[in-house]
C-alpha cells in the first residue's frame, strides 16, 4: 500500500512553470474549491487589504493561519473577514510572464 502524503489534505509543491513554492488544497466541506496559492515564508506579512486590492472579481482571497502544531489549512476570507486579521492573506497563484524562448 502506498503511503499517504503528509499535510492533512494539503499538497505543498512547486509551480511547474516558474518553480514558485505553492500550497494546493481543497478548501470547504460542503462545496469545496481547489485553491492553488503562493506559499510565502512564515514571517512575510500579507495583510488582508493588500490581498483584496490584488484580487479581481473572479479571484478569492484566502486566509492562512499558521498553527504551531498540525498542517496548514486555508480558510475563505469572505466579506465579513476582519481587516486587521494577523494571518497571511493569499490570492491564486499567477505565473509571471514568460520570457520568449525564440527570436522569431
Amino acid at each position: 500500500m502506498a503511503a499517504r502524503p503528509r499535510g492533512g489534505g494539503a499538497d505543498s509543491r512547486r509551480c511547474p512553470a516558474c518553480r514558485a513554492p505553492l500550497l494546493v488544497q481543497w478548501v470547504g466541506t460542503t462545496a469545496a474549491l481547489k485553491a492553488t496559492v503562493d506559499l510565502p515564508p512564515a514571517d512575510e506579512p500579507r495583510p488582508w487589504p493588500a490581498a483584496k486590492a490584488r484580487s479581481n472579481d473572479m479571484d478569492l482571497v484566502w486566509c492562512l493561519p499558521r498553527p504551531r502544531h498540525g498542517p496548514l489549512r486555508l480558510r475563505w476570507a469572505h466579506i465579513r473577514h476582519p481587516p486587521d486579521c494577523p494571518h497571511q492573506h493569499l490570492t491564486t497563484h499567477q505565473c509571471p510572464p514568460a520570457e520568449p524562448t525564440t527570436l522569431f
